[in-house]
């Protein structure tokens, strides 16, 4: 991966600091205003909390993890409030690296709704080549909040 993938890297360690982490203002703090991310399909919002967990040395399993496309579009998370397997607002960013959004988009958009919304649309684009994992580059605390119903 070369340079877009640079750009999703970059942009990841950006969203990941500047979205969830560090406000830079307080008029900047708050609930997000549109989608942060999605969760099986469904947007939430979030609030932007000034914490870093990395080197905490909590185990990954204690984290739920959110990749960060980039900003080609909102993040993807794993989980969220009641699931069964959620962990509480903490999570472990993961950088999508790609070369072509677009190629990531036709080999993972498995229901047609023209975003990844899921972490399985994000793992068929990974399966199929044309995006990779970078790992995790933040970990941190934030509560996640689903979107009014007729929103």
């Amino acid at each position: 991966m070369h340079r877009s993938s640079s750009l999703a890297l970059a942009g990841s360690v950006a969203l990941a600091v500047g979205a969830f982490l560090v406000p830079a203002s307080a008029a900047q703090a708050g609930v997000s205003q549109g989608t942060a991310f999605y969760v099986d399909g469904v947007p939430y919002r979030t609030v932007a909390t000034p914490n870093d967990l990395s080197g905490t040395g909590a185990p990954a399993h204690s984290f739920d993890v959110i990749y960060d496309l980039g900003g080609a579009q909102a993040n993807v998370a794993e989980a969220a409030p009641g699931d069964r397997d959620y962990n509480g607002g903490r999570w472990q960013v993961h950088a999508l690296q790609y070369d072509d959004f677009d190629a990531v988009l036709a080999a993972g958009d498995l229901d047609g709704d023209g975003i990844l919304g899921s972490v399985e649309e994000v793992g068929a684009a990974i399966a199929a080549g044309v995006a990779t994992d970078g790992g995790v580059v933040a970990s941190f605390t934030c509560p996640v909040i689903p979107f009014p119903r007729g929103r």
